[in-house]
């Protein structure tokens, strides 16, 4: 699946907010109107290496110059829309420190079935979760 940025700030996601709200005010993204998303440029196309659904919004796990995060998709078009066959998906567990944040994951094996992916590779940046983040990534792109 691959997406096109078509917005790096907190003001285009006020439109998707449940309620007006003002610009200082934190929405359901956890962002402000004044909030960026300096890692993400307008236009650019990024392959998606997951879906991570959040209690209030889904967002799509990319990269950009090895910066790994998981952004709002409503700052993205979808510019091609297949799935890899090789995804799978996890609901979340309550004992799991990332509930209730996030209730499920869809992407790759790892960042589905190791319980701890999603926190070592966003929160923790590890280094060994990285590196398996960019050899799936690789795999995706030879495809």
């Amino acid at each position: 699946m691959k997406v096109k940025c078509i917005g790096n700030t907190g003001e285009i996601l006020r439109p998707y907010e449940y309620s007006t709200l003002k610009e200082e005010m934190l929405g359901r993204f956890g962002a402000t109107g004044f909030s960026t998303y300096g890692q993400l440029d307008i236009g650019k196309v990024y392959l998606v290496m997951g879906i991570i659904i959040f209690k209030t919004y889904q967002a799509y796990l990319i990269d950009d110059n090895d910066f790994i995060s998981a952004c709002p998709c409503q700052l993205f078009e979808i510019v091609d829309d297949k799935v890899n066959s090789n995804w799978h998906f996890r609901l979340i567990e309550q004992d799991e420190n990332i509930y209730p944040f996030v209730q499920g994951v869809f992407g790759y094996y790892e960042l589905c079935f190791d319980k701890k992916s999603y926190e070592n590779l966003i929160v923790e940046k590890d280094e060994e979760y990285q590196q398996i983040y960019f050899k799936r990534k690789m795999e995706l792109e030879k495809r």
